[in-house]
């Protein structure tokens, strides 16, 4: 695949995107949480990559789910808290997490810190911001 650079498309402030609402797979829209959309492409054998900002309001969460593909998160403020395998583990402004693909997880703000959560989430393969396809709900 010979991509090409485009600078329209290729270059994304993630701080003036407009913001987009979230949904989970249901296609219900999740309270307290927003999104821009980062820089993003077509890799070889047509996977999708892209990163993109996640803004969570104190006392939103992101349910436990799964995503299609590997992620890894970038704490770009504040502080929360990532469940996985039952367990909450605080994150904070620089931390980054690794997250393999369809691996079960939550994220959460930490209640006691009122400023947002912001996240860089970067993911391959990436799914769109807006699509109720992003993650799967599951069952803890």
């Amino acid at each position: 695949m010979d991509t090409v650079f485009d600078p329209s498309k290729h270059i994304r402030n993630i701080y003036t995107s407009p913001e987009v609402k979230l949904v989970n797979s249901r296609n219900e829209i999740i309270p307290g949480i927003l999104g821009t959309v980062g820089a993003g492409e077509l890799i070889e054998g047509g996977v999708p990559i892209g990163a993109d900002r996640i803004i969570m309001e104190s006392g939103s969460r992101f349910d436990l789910h799964t995503h299609p593909g590997a992620h890894i998160l970038f704490v770009l403020s504040s502080r929360g808290y990532i469940h996985i395998n039952g367990v909450d583990y605080e994150m904070g402004a620089g931390d980054t997490v690794f997250v393999p693909a369809d691996y079960a997880h939550g994220v959460k703000t930490n209640l006691h810190v009122p400023e947002p959560l912001e996240i860089l989430a970067f993911g391959v393969p990436h799914m769109p911001l807006e699509s109720a396809e992003r993650m799967t709900l599951v069952e803890e």
